[in-house]
């Protein structure tokens, strides 16, 4: 919010997208995240692994679904390279520990991490071709999809019941608040250079 008003002069007057544009691809972002750390239950590290690797062609075809775009076949058969080695090259270069275990329900979960992952990219793309990649910077990327996914999640944490048992464990373990600032600023350092390279590269 400091960043958008001093770059614009107001937080929300000098917006072109409105905040409702942004919601789609918050609600997106929290649920990948949501389907993410739920699959850690269930699945393998070479798995993991893999589906890690795996988002440049979902992303591709999200876009083709989305937006109409039109990749030519040499990229996807890129796109099938580059996934293969990093996947060939992470599988490789560490052992797996522990259990090797991988449940029906971890894979159901890292499905919907990439469709939801994919989606997020490729809406954000939308929203900056949309409303002019001039007249939306990553500050106000950030503004928008933050604040709808503070709405979506509180929410959420009010409908399950659980913000009560956030407060209690906040409360129980107050150390924990440090991590959770380091955390913010490490994220959203990281979320910067994401919408940066989407506004001028795009979400491939």
């Amino acid at each position: 919010m400091i960043a958008v008003k001093l770059r614009h002069g107001s937080v929300l007057a000098n917006n072109t997208a409105p905040l409702i544009a942004f919601a789609p691809c918050a609600l997106s972002n929290t649920m990948s995240s949501w389907s993410q750390y739920a699959s850690l239950r269930y699945v393998s590290f070479p798995v993991q692994t893999v589906f890690k690797s795996s988002k440049i062609i979902p992303v591709m075809l999200m876009g083709k679904f989305l937006k109409g775009t039109a990749y030519p076949c040499t990229q996807y058969a890129e796109a099938a390279l580059i996934t293969a080695g990093v996947a060939i090259f992470s599988i490789a270069s560490k052992e797996p520990k522990g259990d090797s275990d991988t449940s029906f329900a971890g894979l159901m979960f890292l499905c919907l991490y990439i469709f939801f992952d994919s989606f997020t990219s490729q809406w954000q793309d939308k929203v900056y071709h949309k409303y002019g990649r001039a007249n939306v910077d990553p500050y106000q990327m950030m503004l928008g999809v933050n604040a709808s996914a503070i709405c979506i999640t509180t929410a959420g944490l009010i409908i399950t019941g659980d913000f009560p048992i956030v407060y209690e464990f906040l409360k129980a373990n107050p150390a924990v608040f440090q991590y959770n600032v380091i955390t913010a600023i490490t994220s959203a350092s990281g979320q910067l250079c994401i919408y940066y390279t989407i506004k001028e590269f795009g979400p491939i």
